[in-house]
Order: C-alpha cells, then sequence, then structure tokens
C-alpha cells in the first residue's frame, strides 16, 4: 500500500465488487481514505488503482490490529477439532439449548471481534465474526454485550464492547429496499426525514450512500 499516495492528482481510486463491471463500482476517490471506508461498508467490495490493481483489501484477511483490543484466535489443527461423524448413539452431544428472550438491542461489529464464552478477555473464544456483523443483544453487561450464539452450545456468548468502541448499538434493524434513501427511512421510521443523520451516525457511514440488502441499526 505504500506505494499508492493517500491522495491521487489525477485519477480516481475506484471501489467496485468486479474491476470489469462498471455497473458496481459504489464510488470514486481522491482520498485513499475515503475509498477504503467506502469498501469497509461494502464487504466483497475492493479498492482499485486506475490500472485495476487490487489495493484493498489486502488478500490476507486483515485482523484489523489498528482499531481491535482483541485479537482473533487461529483456528485449531485440523486433528484436534472435534469431528460430526464420530459414531454414536444418535443422540446429540449436547442437549438442545434453551430458547433464547427476544433481543432488547442489536448491534453492528465495528471490526473483526473475539466472541467469548463468558464476559472476560481470558475466557474461551467461540468463534470470530467479521466487521459489520449483526448481532442480537440480549444484555448489558457493563464493558461487555450478552449476544445471541448460534455457534455457542448454550446459543450465548459475549462481545467486548468497552467505551462503546466496538460495537454500534440501536433499537432495531432495518433491511434497504428499491427505492430507499436515509431521508426517507428516517422519515418512514422515526418520525422525520431529519433523523437521517442519526442513522447515518449510528451505522458508522461516511457518506449518505446505501445499497439494496443492506442491514441498518435504527437509534
Amino acid at each position: 500500500m505504500n506505494e499508492y499516495p493517500a491522495k491521487l492528482n489525477t485519477g480516481y481510486y475506484r471501489v467496485r465488487t468486479d474491476w470489469n463491471d462498471d455497473a458496481s463500482q459504489l464510488g470514486a476517490y481522491k482520498l485513499l481514505a475515503n475509498a477504503k471506508a467506502k469498501c469497509d461498508e461494502n464487504p466483497g467490495s475492493h479498492v482499485f488503482a486506475e490500472d485495476g490493481t487490487v489495493i484493498y483489501p489486502a488478500d490476507e484477511p486483515t485482523t484489523r490490529e489498528e482499531t481491535a483490543e482483541e485479537k482473533p484466535v487461529m483456528d485449531l489443527p485440523e486433528e484436534d477439532k472435534p469431528s460430526n461423524d464420530a459414531p454414536g448413539d444418535g443422540e446429540e452431544d449436547f442437549p438442545s439449548a434453551e430458547p433464547q428472550p427476544d433481543a432488547v438491542a442489536f448491534g453492528k461489529l465495528k471490526t473483526l471481534m473475539n466472541i467469548r464464552k463468558e464476559p472476560s478477555l481470558e475466557a474461551e473464544v467461540v468463534t470470530v465474526y467479521p466487521m459489520n456483523t449483526i448481532v442480537e443483544v440480549l444484555e448489558v453487561c457493563d464493558n461487555w454485550l450478552k449476544i445471541k450464539c448460534p455457534e455457542a452450545e448454550d446459543g450465548i456468548a459475549y462481545v467486548l464492547n468497552e467505551d462503546d468502541a466496538y460495537v454500534f448499538v440501536g433499537r432495531d434493524v432495518y433491511e434497504v429496499v428499491a427505492g430507499d434513501n436515509l431521508w426517507r427511512i428516517a422519515e418512514r421510521k422515526l418520525g422525520s426525514g431529519t433523523h437521517y443523520t442519526d442513522i447515518r451516525e449510528l451505522n458508522g457511514l461516511t457518506s449518505n450512500a446505501i445499497r439494496i440488502g443492506m442491514k441498518l441499526l435504527l437509534p
């Protein structure tokens, strides 16, 4: 990334899902930081240089260590992973999880995060969720959020959110449909279009651009 300047004097950094498909372009930017932010808002997209070279994200998955205190753990070696094909008597290894209460809020991860069995940095990591994952919040526990987690044995896990640094939290989730813009969503869901800035801020958006199927938190 060092050979690409923070600001271009000529040309643009283009954010697309496919370089050869002009219609997939989500934006063109002089500032590399703005292009990267747009890319982060749209999983599956890339930042391309003028010659079509992918310059962000890197080929290897990023842990975004610069923005997250939590660090993902490596998968267990294949031979250490529990097998789903082990012989048995046909019964489940664990009792079925009890039905979970309804969510009191919803969260969107600001970065890659470890999801832990207990609200402690020493607790076992159940799974790792990528940036922008939507989670159902069952309870706020000091610096942790208790969330629904299908990967956990009991269906519950925890994610760190000290000082609200790692998770945006809202009261509901809205999925963008054709014809939507932030003003219309705010008008319909919050009672006034002027609240569109609240939606944008809550979701960490750097512009008013949204796309069909995108999930937005509502304040």
